[in-house]
């Protein structure tokens, strides 16, 4: 059976959390926290914390794609395109970011353009405007519920990629799951199987490795080492 490849973005793709570091550098109180908190412990959705977190910042859309741009690309993503396009593999950047945040990484960083299905951003002077037009009804954790970009591949076996507490969804779906940090613990939690990785170097080389992918049937005994902040463990 043909693959598709969903790789979630902040901390997975990028080198950290980069909609974290937006919210923490340009929100004028400490509002955010309080949503991140209740978020964190389940209280509130994906969509009611970013809702809250974006209406408070403070911040011109030059100013803030410019600050995002700065971020690091795990430079395994260039393989995993590589592996991709060598396969004949759709892949796909599915994330609880927002799209103009996203596709500017991507651009500073060099990246060549790939589907990028995100929540969606404006801006009205320094008051940021943030809408969802991939909200599932029938999800109530999700902004943007990733699981529902698979029935854009129906037919191929599911290939994910991620990191964090909004990547639950696709990875209980998925045929294949790489994870690690706060969707590790679930997973562990969860009794369910997945392939634990550091960087995106690991993914590439189990995909290089079996140009088929195929589910697996144990949990990886030996996942990542690095230590679980609070940031990285309660990554979107």
């Amino acid at each position: 059976m043909k693959t598709a490849l969903l790789v979630d973005f902040d901390n997975t793709i990028t080198r950290g959390d980069i909609l974290d570091s937006v919210i923490q550098t340009f929100s004028p109180t400490t509002e955010w926290m309080a949503a991140q908190d209740a978020w964190c412990q389940g209280r509130i959705s994906t969509l009611e914390c970013l809702q809250r977190q974006m209406a408070g910042l403070d911040v011109d859309e030059s100013t803030l794609l410019e600050y995002a741009g700065r971020a690091q690309i795990d430079p395994g993503f260039v393989r995993l395109q590589r592996w991709a396009a060598s396969t004949d593999t759709p892949l796909a950047i599915v994330s609880d970011n927002f799209e103009p945040i996203v596709r500017e990484v991507l651009r500073r960083n060099g990246i060549p353009a790939a589907p990028v299905y995100a929540n969606a951003l404006a801006f009205d002077g320094r008051r940021v405007l943030p809408s969802f037009p991939y909200r599932s009804a029938d999800c109530a954790r999700c902004a943007n519920c990733k699981a529902t970009h698979f029935a854009r591949f129906a037919g191929r076996r599911i290939v994910y990629v991620g990191d964090g507490l909004s990547d639950v969804c696709p990875a209980m779906r998925a045929d294949r799951v790489f994870a690690k940090d706060a969707l590790a613990q679930y997973l562990d939690s969860q009794g369910r199987a997945y392939t634990a990785f550091r960087s995106l170097e690991e993914v590439a080389d189990a995909l290089w490795a079996d140009r088929d992918p195929v589910p697996l049937h144990d949990v990886d005994e030996n996942p990542s080492s690095e230590p679980h902040d609070r940031n990285r463990v309660a990554s979107r």
